[in-house]
């Protein structure tokens, strides 16, 4: 059991009875852990700040972000706020599942960063078709032939990692975007040479909402921001 305190941060855009949920779930995962939990809401039509507001737990902090909205900045938010040694970063509707933390976390005393991989040792998933596990396995496989990475997992973006480490990345090259931040963030921890764990993961159930059903318009996109990658690093 780590001794650090424990930073998650949660993205969220309209992700209020998700996210009510799930704070919870995180505290009764990390009870034996120092921990905060960072709500960064991007002004959520539907009241997810207020919510978090109202909740008064004393593990959660709230910030609400009313400009320059993105889920990449409002991570780099999260992160530049918080106050813990380990930080973690998580989806805030379910997908990415608490129980997989403390294994996370206790890995930390050894590595640099621990992410979760679908693709570790074999793409089992149960919530999602075929087609798409195929076409996401697919997509890792060109990543790590275009930009040498080592990992199996470019996309999941399920991690804990030691503030040191991730501080020594330039924000700015990295935290704009969708899912693409995720890409560029492990190709400059790769570059600086830091001790990267995989721990096998599966999506979890979402609980309310629905989430992003344009899987083609991101693949472009991605494909798009890896080849700038590369093309700024050779």
């Amino acid at each position: 059991m780590s001794t650090q305190l424990i930073s998650v941060i949660l993205p969220c855009y309209n992700e209020r009875e998700n996210v009510t949920q799930l704070v919870v779930a995180i505290h009764n995962e990390l009870i034996n852990y120092p921990h905060e939990i960072l709500v960064v809401d991007d002004n959520s039509p539907d009241g997810t700040y207020q919510a978090m507001i109202e909740l008064n737990y004393p593990y959660v902090m709230p910030i609400l972000r009313t400009a320059d909205k993105g889920f990449a900045k409002s991570i780099r938010c999260g992160i530049e706020n918080a106050k813990g040694d380990y930080i973690v970063v998580m989806d805030s509707d379910f997908n990415h599942m608490p129980k997989y933390l403390p294994i996370m976390i206790d890995n930390l005393k050894y590595f640099d960063c621990v992410i979760g991989s679908r693709f570790l040792y074999f793409p089992i998933e149960k919530h999602y078709s075929t087609s798409r596990i195929v076409t996401s396995w697919m997509f890792n496989l060109f990543i790590r032939i275009v930009l040498g990475s080592k990992v199996t997992e470019n996309l999941f973006g399920f991690y804990a990692i030691r503030k040191e480490a991730i501080h020594k990345c330039d924000f700015d090259k990295i935290f704009w975007g969708f899912g693409d931040y995720f890409i560029r963030l492990l190709f400059y921890l790769q570059k600086n040479n830091c001790s990267i764990l995989q721990i096998p993961a599966i999506f979890g159930n979402r609980k309310f909402g629905e989430g992003n059903k344009r899987l083609f318009a991101r693949i472009i996109r991605y494909t798009k921001e890896t080849f700038i990658l590369r093309f700024r690093n050779l």
